[in-house]
């Protein structure tokens, strides 16, 4: 779909100028509804990795495979379960070799504790979190050019028409119940303050299983338009997926250059532009 152009809110096109090679994709419930630019290159999911990984998990947990509230293992601090690995609030660092505190402390992001929740992930259930998410997500789903053979914390990456399909799914999940699914997009051990990376630090750093919380955090990656329910995730490789279950739309960016300055300065304008073209779109009956 061609979105239209007004005077008062220029609706297209919505990516701008970059000084690289990047693709934005709009979808809804039915399908891609807006795409822009290198759509179909491959680049580095990075932290948006962690929410395949964290999403194929649970899919184990809804089938009692995997447990939420069980031990995090050894390589956890004390009294860390797997849904303090999930949802930041286990005390472990952002990665190996710095200290450790004790859970539900702060909400300190860490890959290392998603690194820790994929091992156990393999220990309960036996097979490794890359292949589970492929035979259980991505395989049923359709998408057939994302690859996912490193960490769970960022080792996946594909197109961004490709993550599109997965952001779809978030919107309207089949693949997850939607008790387990509200759960995971629900604020965590609430009320713990932490840093959003190049983002500084928020009181309530809202953050769900896997899932990051909108909640009302500024400054953000996101824009103001968008809803506090509002949950994604975005990743130091210069990626990005949300979705916004008040406007019922979900978008994801990729590009060729890490995080830098450029995605600092452009990707809340950017998905403002994005919000208001929906809204726009919405009340004057059409679909975006």
């Amino acid at each position: 779909m061609t979105l239209q152009t007004t005077d008062a809110l220029p609706c297209t096109p919505v990516l701008g100028e970059w000084g690289f090679d990047c693709g934005v994709v709009i979808v809804d419930k039915n399908g891609v509804v807006h795409a822009e630019g290198a759509t179909n290159q491959d680049f580095p999911f990075a932290s948006v990795t962690k929410l395949l990984a964290v999403y194929s998990a649970l899919i184990a947990v809804d089938r009692h495979m995997f447990d939420l509230d069980a031990p995090a293992g050894p390589r956890a601090p004390k009294g860390a379960t797997i849904r303090h690995l999930m949802s930041h609030a286990s005390g472990l660092p952002f990665d190996a070799g710095y200290a450790s505190q004790r859970p539900e402390r702060h909400r300190v992001y860490s890959n290392v504790g998603i690194e820790i929740m994929g091992e156990r992930f393999e220990e309960e259930v036996g097979v490794d979190i890359q292949t589970w998410a492929d035979e259980q997500v991505l395989t049923p789903l359709g998408i057939v050019d994302v690859e996912f053979d490193g960490s769970p914390a960022w080792g996946a990456h594909g197109s961004a028409r490709c993550l599109a399909e997965l952001a779809r799914e978030f919107l309207n999940p089949t693949l997850l119940s939607p008790e387990l699914f509200a759960e995971a997009t629900s604020n965590q051990f609430a009320g713990l303050d932490g840093v959003v990376p190049s983002y500084g630090r928020h009181e309530d750093n809202a953050w769900g299983l896997g899932f990051e919380l909108h909640g009302h955090k500024k400054p953000h990656w996101l824009s103001e338009l968008n809803s506090p329910e509002t949950f994604g995730h975005f990743g130091r490789s210069g990626s990005f997926l949300w979705v916004d279950p008040e406007i019922e739309i979900a978008t994801v960016f990729l590009g060729a250059e890490p995080f830098n300055d450029e995605h600092l300065t452009k990707w809340t304008d950017l998905n403002g532009r994005i919000v208001a073209c929906s809204r726009l779109h919405r009340e004057q009956g059409e679909v975006f």
